[in-house]
Parts: C-alpha cells; sequence; structure tokens
C-alpha cells in the first residue's frame, strides 16, 4: 500500500466516523428509518465530494448504502417508504456507514439506543448484546496484527459472546479489503463453523481488514425476513442476454451509474418505476446480486447488536483507521475479569490513527425531524411492525 492510498483510506475513515456519528444522533423515538439512511447516504456524498478534489475524475460516495437494521433485524435494512419502521422508545439500532475514495474503502457501525431518556442505564438484554458486541469489537481489532491468525480471532469472538450468553450471528465477516474490493481473499467468516477449516496462515503487515461484530440474544442463525431487499450489487463476472426491454433499460442504466459496490436499487429506479419489472431477470439471471434483509430465527423478544471497525495490519501492531466511539449507557450483569484471556487481550495496546479534519461543506444537509404520528396508512403499517 503505496502512501497516496493510505491518505485515501484514511479520508474514506475520516468520512466514515463523522457520518456514523451524525446518524446515530437522530437515531431516536418518532424517527423513520427511510429518512436516517436516507440522511447517511446524503452525507456520505457531500463529503466525498469536499475532499482530493484536485483529482476531479475519481470515484468517490458510498461502498455499500446508509443502513439501520433494528432489534432482530441482523443487517442490510434500508427501506424504503412503502417499507418504512418508526423508532420506538428502547429500539436497538444497528448502523452502518461505508465509504470509498478512488475505491479505497472504509466501513464502521454502531449500536445505539433509540431513547428519550439516554440517561437510563439499560441493564437488560439489550446490555448483554451490545456489550458482547462491543467487546468483541475491542478484542477483534486488537488481534489484528503480524502473527494471528483468523482461526484465533474467530476463538476470541465466541468466547467474548459466550461470556455474555450470547452467539455471533451468522453471515457477518472479518473481510480483507483492497481498491475496489470489499471482500478479498483473506476474509472469514466471524461465526465458528466445524464444517468449515480457518486459516492458519498468519496477518501480514500492510493488510487492511473491516471487522463486523454482530452479536445476538438468540441462536444467531439467521433467515430472510420479510423485507425486500433495497440493495443489490452487480456481478461483473457474469454475462447474460436479457429477454425484456424493461431488464435491459433497467441493467444499463445500473451499469451507467454505478461501479462494483453495492447500491440502492430505488436510486437506480428513480421516478421510472416501470424499470422495477426488470429486476426480477436481472437478479435470476444472476447480472444483479440482492442482499436480503435477514433476521435472527429464533422467535421472541431477541436483540442484535454491531461494532465495526476498519483496521491496518501494521508491524507495530493494528492501526484502527476508523474512530472509537464510547458503548451506549448499558450495564451488563456480566465482566470480563482482567486475568482471563480475553481480559489479556483487551490490555493490549493498539494504535487509533490521527482523523484528518474534513472542508466544511458548501451546503448544509438538513438532519430529518421525528415523526410524531404516522401520515399515511403505510406509515402507520411500519411503525406497527414488530420488530422485537
Amino acid at each position: 500500500m503505496d502512501i497516496k492510498g493510505y491518505v485515501k483510506y484514511r479520508s474514506a475513515s475520516a468520512i466514515a466516523s463523522q457520518v456514523l456519528q451524525s446518524v446515530i444522533s437522530v437515531a431516536v423515538p418518532g424517527m423513520s428509518v427511510a429518512a436516517i439512511c436516507s440522511y447517511g447516504d446524503s452525507l456520505v456524498a457531500a463529503h466525498s465530494k469536499s475532499v482530493h478534489r484536485k483529482e476531479e475524475n475519481i470515484e468517490r460516495g458510498a461502498a455499500f448504502p446508509t443502513t439501520v437494521s433494528v432489534n432482530k433485524i441482523v443487517q442490510n435494512f434500508s427501506p424504503g417508504a412503502s417499507e418504512d419502521y418508526v423508532l420506538r422508545e428502547g429500539d436497538v439500532a444497528k448502523i452502518e456507514v461505508s465509504v470509498h475514495i478512488d475505491g479505497y474503502i472504509s466501513s464502521a457501525a454502531h449500536t445505539t439506543v433509540a431513547t428519550n431518556s439516554p440517561s437510563v442505564t439499560i441493564s437488560d438484554r439489550r446490555a448483554d448484546a451490545i456489550s458482547a458486541a462491543y467487546y468483541a469489537s475491542e478484542v477483534a481489532t486488537r488481534m489484528i496484527r503480524p502473527g494471528q491468525t483468523p482461526r484465533n480471532v474467530v476463538k476470541a469472538i465466541g468466547l467474548v459472546a459466550s461470556g455474555f450468553n450470547c452467539t455471533v450471528a451468522e453471515d457477518t465477516f472479518t473481510s480483507q479489503i483492497d481498491r475496489f474490493v470489499i471482500s478479498g481473499k483473506n476474509t472469514f467468516a466471524n461465526r465458528f463453523n466445524p464444517d468449515v477449516v480457518l486459516s492458519d496462515e498468519a496477518f501480514e503487515t500492510g493488510e487492511i481488514y473491516t471487522v463486523d461484530c454482530t452479536i445476538s440474544t438468540g441462536d444467531g442463525q439467521a433467515r430472510a425476513s420479510e423485507y425486500s431487499p433495497t440493495i443489490f450489487q452487480r456481478d461483473v463476472g457474469q454475462q447474460y442476454s436479457l429477454k425484456l426491454r424493461t431488464s435491459r433499460t433497467l441493467f444499463s442504466q445500473v451499469c451507467a451509474r454505478f461501479s462494483v459496490f453495492p447500491f440502492l436499487m430505488r436510486d437506480a429506479v428513480g421516478d421510472n418505476h416501470a424499470l422495477k419489472a426488470g429486476v426480477g431477470e436481472c437478479v435470476r439471471s444472476h447480472l444483479l446480486v440482492p442482499f436480503a434483509v435477514t433476521t435472527e430465527k429464533k422467535n421472541g423478544d431477541q436483540y442484535v447488536a454491531q461494532f465495526k471497525v476498519t483496521v491496518v495490519c501494521h508491524y507495530t501492531g493494528p492501526i484502527r483507521l476508523t474512530q472509537a466511539l464510547p458503548m451506549p449507557n448499558v450495564q451488563s450483569a456480566t465482566a470480563i475479569p482482567a486475568e482471563s484471556e480475553i481480559g489479556q487481550i483487551l490490555a493490549l495496546d493498539f494504535e487509533q490513527a490521527p482523523v484528518p479534519e474534513l472542508p466544511r461543506l458548501k451546503a448544509n444537509i438538513p438532519a430529518p425531524v421525528p415523526t410524531v404520528e404516522p401520515t399515511s396508512a403505510a406509515g402507520a403499517a411500519a411503525a406497527a411492525m414488530d420488530l422485537s
């Protein structure tokens, strides 16, 4: 990795960190999840344009759309108006932001609790899930260093989760990233699977990873939710002669507007809603890959929490690129003994890379305001949906 690439990783990390904090600040009761996601995407687009201005022709923007996955939803929730959800008091909201500058990617995620009483400490099962995800992230970050292996990272994440009587969620990964690559060759699942042989090949200096620690109070098994996928990605390795005219028009528009990174289908369709008819053939022919909105499979009041960081494996130890944020006001009955294996890992040092200051935006991006009462039948139905 050359110095120019590293500078762009840091720029992307600064944007991801700042946008994440801005989005967290509006995740309050009465707020529309669709509005929060749109706010995050607008901030990412605006901040991305404000950096490296001399390089006018480089790609920049979201490496993955902003998502706000609530309660037992595991990932990929960025709803449109027809399937929107309004946050309620006590909801657990997992917020993820991902940015790239010239293909150099940085991702960050944080879990917050939507509340009008932030001074009240939460001590129920939500606290267990949030604490487990937070400490699993802190442990895994400290282990991205030369000499450590994916096998050891997976073992440590599992130990943290089980210590809080939780489990690691399926389909969540520690991903090696590279330029224009969100899931590189050394990517591995964070949930232990006895049928999968984990690599004992040590991390190497110069590698960069996104560490996604997502923990559930349930069994951690994921199933597709009732929500339709809204995030898609082109499979650039696939070729197919589409039969439907709407499919050809849609795919042509996707190729013209989006590169290799995932995108929102509503951005591709725009005002031409007839193009939605072409999505099915594009998916069946594997030209477009949908990101399913998954949820914890176990029934009942289950909660899923997530923390995600971008970290460099350096010869001196891990360098965290995205900014560390404090854990929400939660207090689990479980504590991690300092003398335990996990406690000793938490005692290891790691470096926080300085977060560069971003230029002031030329135009203000207005923050969304809470919706006190749903204003439509669709909004009323969304507010009534049970995501607990």
